[in-house]
């Protein structure tokens, strides 16, 4: 991960309150409370990119309003599904497995297996600005003369890329992936 950038896990073991610091020092809980403090840091990151996604759809519904100011109803559809794929990618993200383990796991989730997760997570943050900053362009753009058909394909391949990638993240972290 880049330095200047923050950990929320850190974040998350700062803000312990009385009761997970006290967990922490009784055996049997130490682990699993460290654990639940991984999951919960990989749950607000994913929160973050879900929220930047959903801003990258308001962002979209500008543009079509902008396609409906210019009675340009022909192109309403395409910007429709770009919604509709956006809102699809941030909902599977911030519903998306955390790695729990369960009482008798096929795969042991142990505190590595968490931070790879978290740090593959992590990795979609960066993708999700990408998307935002293109939909947030997307009204200038058609304003400019670019076609909303090049404004899709643009911002439609870059969600195909993070939702593949979501796809694979556990399998991958798990070391479970089969690749052809």
């Amino acid at each position: 991960m880049p330095e200047k950038t923050p950990d929320i896990r850190k974040t998350v073991e700062d803000n312990r309150g009385t009761l997970k610091k006290l967990q922490l020092k009784i055996p049997g809980l130490k682990e699993y409370r460290q654990l639940e403090d991984i999951r919960a840091a990989d749950q607000l990151l994913r929160k973050q990119i879900s929220d930047k996604l959903n801003n990258a759809k308001t962002k979209l519904e500008d543009l079509r309003r902008a396609l409906s100011a210019k009675n340009d109803f022909n192109n309403l559809t395409i910007i429709g599904n770009m919604i509709s794929q956006i809102q699809q990618v941030s909902g599977a993200i911030q519903h998306s497995q955390q790695g729990s383990a369960g009482i008798s796991p096929n795969i042991r989730i142990d505190e590595g297996v968490l931070n790879k997760l978290y740090e593959y997570d992590f990795s979609s943050v960066n993708a999700s600005e990408q998307i935002f900053n293109s939909c947030s362009n997307s009204v200038s753009d058609y304003n400019s003369g670019k076609s909303p058909q090049d404004i899709s394909a643009f911002i439609t391949s870059m969600l195909d890329d993070l939702n593949k990638a979501w796809q694979q993240r556990l399998d991958s972290v798990e070391n479970i992936l089969v690749t052809k």
